[in-house]
């Protein structure tokens, strides 16, 4: 199997990445839409500048009143300078509406993009790499993660922009209308910095555990949820209540600290905003006392002090959600980054319809870095032929199945279709031949009718229905006051294990396999819908090749070819009447289910 980076360290606390990096890979996902963004960013200027230009205009009537006062001139010299400020309110409407409409549809199409990559990294996991995280903290990096990416493509990045355009522009009107009083506002700048910087790395620790503990919880509850049922019948509840309790209190103390980090944050940042506050009136009203700068300066620099120390506030502010989201971002983008271990070699082809050769070429294979579940497998199995396969719990059976559908990789040796590596396939085409039935039939959210044709979107309602015939489901399901259109519930809930088991069965019939992989498939049924079900797959093994995982022997009795495995070795193969005499054991597996002397 491919070694890397796989989703069992993910489940570990994962120490902050930096920031710059996972921001950058976020705001690559604007890159397909350069027009859209370039567009939201010219009306992000337009308002920069008209809030660099609104407190000059405030000075400006400010002057102009006392001037007129000073003359005696009457308020008509105020139109001119009051217009003015008029107009710098409705450009500054209109562009932070243009602003928001804008890079909040830019921000929904990246969102949009985002989640369909994260779905389709999902889908290329390979089955070992889906084991070996809980469930709940994956549907937590899917949901509660890439909210707060959301927030962050949506939001935080226009906000971030037009802040920091905010306070750049209206630096340099205040540079321009009094460089003295410039300099003492910025005076505080160096301290609001360096809390900022401070702040921030508590913060993406804060929000990092956040995170992780939001989904400790989610895998909790998704297990607690499954296994509702075992939980009760073993009188577990209470204890099990208590586990959760513990989860719980770890993820209200992870959002106590966040909290805590951020609420500790704003006061500081009031008093620096009253320090330049104050530099500003002091220094100010000395020069204007002095006759060096007029009333109406000092009054556009109280305005453009609030406004620069406002939006430095802000970008301070959102430094903390802007954490918030890269955390989430490192999470989902490790998800992302998680490599295949069942991947799909570049120059692979399609197959095309294979004839069901199947070969195993001294194959091994461990779970992850366990001990050896399959040791030195050598099988061929012909095109048509039915192998069943047998032996006790843990021989490998399972195994040996999983790796013919290559749901994994063998760690030596290797599996061959039709003479070709299965690795040399490509994974769609070459599992477009194979059709399984498994001893716990899983049914998708949606109709009886869906379900059959999961596998063949393409087949009509007469196929459909042939289907559910040859599987001895069609008397059930006419039965039913919807028939087809029946909704079958979460994983078939609506149906009893038997009916399940039967529309599995017609879903694999309709898609025509090459290859039928069978894992107890009538373990679900009762004997005489077993019997039915029986005459069913006998006619749909016809012709094809079928590998039989069973644990009853009296399925397997007119398999073509039985092969024993034991402790991950192929110790025994041959037919019923063969191995039964022949004292090894599967004469002894025998002789337990059936009492033979």
């Amino acid at each position: 199997m491919a070694r890397g980076t796989s989703l069992g360290s993910l489940a570990k606390r994962e120490r902050p990445a930096a920031s710059w990096p996972t921001a950058r890979r976020l705001l690559g996902y604007f890159g397909p839409y350069r027009g859209a963004l370039a567009l939201a960013v010219g009306w992000i200027v337009v308002s920069a500048v008209n809030q660099a230009v609104a407190p000059a205009v405030t000075g400006w009537i400010v002057d102009t009143a006392v001037g007129a006062r000073a003359s005696g001139t009457g308020p008509g010299a105020l139109a001119v300078p009051a217009l003015a400020l008029l107009a710098s309110a409705m450009v500054g409407w209109y562009s932070q509406r243009a602003q928001i409409l804008t890079l909040g549809t830019l921000g929904q199409q990246a969102l949009f993009d985002l989640r369909g990559h994260v779905f389709a990294a999902v889908q290329r996991l390979s089955l070992s790499a889906l084991e070996r995280v809980g469930s709940g903290d994956l549907m937590s990096r899917l949901i509660n993660d890439v909210e707060t990416v959301n927030s962050f493509l949506s939001q935080q990045f226009r906000r971030l922009v037009a802040s920091s355009l905010g306070v750049l522009a209206t630096l340099v009107g205040m540079l321009l209308l009094e460089p003295r009083l410039a300099l003492a506002t910025l005076t505080v700048l160096p301290v609001s910095i360096g809390v900022s910087r401070l702040f921030g790395s508590v913060a993406r620790r804060a929000f990092g555990r956040r995170q992780e503990t939001i989904g400790e919880v989610s895998s909790s509850l998704t297990e607690q949820l499954a296994g509702i049922r075992v939980a009760q019948a073993f009188a577990r509840t209470e204890r099990d209540r208590a586990g959760f309790a513990e989860r719980n209190a770890m993820n209200r103390d992870a959002n106590i600290a966040a909290a805590t980090v951020s609420s500790a944050f704003s006061p500081v940042l009031a008093v620096i905003t009253a320090m330049a506050t104050a530099l500003v009136a002091g220094y100010g009203g000395w020069l204007a006392a002095g006759g060096v700068v007029s009333v109406g300066v000092v009054v556009a620099f109280f305005a453009y002090a609030r406004s620069f120390l406002s939006g430095v506030n802000q970008l301070a502010s959102l430094y903390a959600d802007t954490q918030a989201a890269l955390a989430g971002g490192e999470r989902v983008f490790s998800l992302m980054d998680t490599p295949a271990e069942v991947a799909e070699a570049g120059d692979a082809k399609d197959p095309g319809r294979i004839t069901g050769r199947i070969t195993f070429d001294a194959v091994s294979f461990r779970y992850a870095e366990g001990p050896l579940v399959l040791h030195d497998v050598s099988l061929e199995i012909e095109p048509g032929e039915t192998v069943a396969v047998v032996g006790p719990t843990g021989a490998g059976k399972s195994t040996l199945v999983s790796l013919v559908a290559r749901f994994y990789d063998p760690v030596s040796g290797r599996v061959l279709a039709d003479g070709h590596d299965v690795r040399d396939l490509a994974l769609h085409g070459y599992r477009r031949n194979l059709g399984a039935v498994l001893q716990d039939p899983f049914l998708f959210s949606g109709t009886i009718g869906e379900n059959i044709a999961y596998g063949r979107l393409d087949a009509t309602g007469d196929e459909v229905a042939g289907a559910a015939a040859r599987a001895q489901a069609l008397d059930f399901i006419e039965r039913l006051p919807l028939g087809m259109d029946t909704p079958v519930g979460e994983r078939g809930a609506a149906l009893s294990g038997g009916q399940r088991q039967l529309v599995a069965i017609a879903r694999a019939i309709l898609t025509d396999p090459t290859v039928l992989i069978l894992d107890e498939a009538t373990a679900s049924v009762d004997t005489r819908t077993e019997r039915a079900i029986q005459e069913a797959l006998r006619e749909l093994m016809r012709g094809r090749t079928s590998i039989v995982i069973a644990h009853r022997l009296s399925t397997v009795r007119e398999a073509d070819r039985i092969i024993v495995l034991e402790r991950g070795r192929l110790t025994e193969q041959g037919t019923y009447e063969k191995l039964r005499d022949a004292g090894g054991l599967f004469s002894r597996l025998h002789a337990a289910q059936f009492g033979d002397a």
